[in-house]
């Protein structure tokens, strides 16, 4: 009989000990370490239920992907009509300079076939432009739209 009870009895009781070590060793590695903290029993005790409640609704509160608004119809509209590349410079360089696009591209004009860049620097240095106002009307004169 003794073999009998000497097997119940220390199977028994490592086994519970064995079980509560590997439930707290699970809830340890699955939450994520805040800073340099060492392993000890106070950092290894779980978290409150509270806490997790907590972190539970702040997930929750976030919007999801299929909540957010769908964009207007009008919208794609709009930036069709919206001016794009250099001649979305040309109200800018009218009030800047209080003259039409044309007067610019007659004087563009009138210095005749150089580069692109030797036309800014012109515009630049004998008419005062800006050098992006003076790069928009260059770009979109020698492309052949103005």
């Amino acid at each position: 009989m003794a073999t009998a009870s000497k097997a119940k009895t220390p199977a028994a009781k490592p086994a519970a000990k064995t079980a509560s070590k590997k439930v707290a060793s699970k809830k340890v590695a699955s939450e994520k370490p805040a800073g340099k903290k060492t392993a000890s029993a106070a950092s290894a005790a779980p978290r409150s239920a509270p806490a997790k409640a907590a972190k539970k609704t702040a997930v929750a509160a976030k919007p999801s992907a299929a909540a957010k608004p769908a964009k207007s119809a009008a919208a794609p509209a709009a930036s069709a009509d919206k001016v794009k590349g250099p001649a979305s410079y040309f109200p800018s360089i009218e009030k800047t300079y209080g003259k039409l696009v044309a007067h610019w591209f007659a004087i563009i004009d009138a210095l005749g076939a150089r580069k692109h860049m030797d036309l800014v620097a012109e515009l630049k240095s004998k008419h005062g432009l800006g050098h992006g106002h003076a790069n928009a009307l260059v770009a979109y004169r020698l492309a052949g739209k103005g």
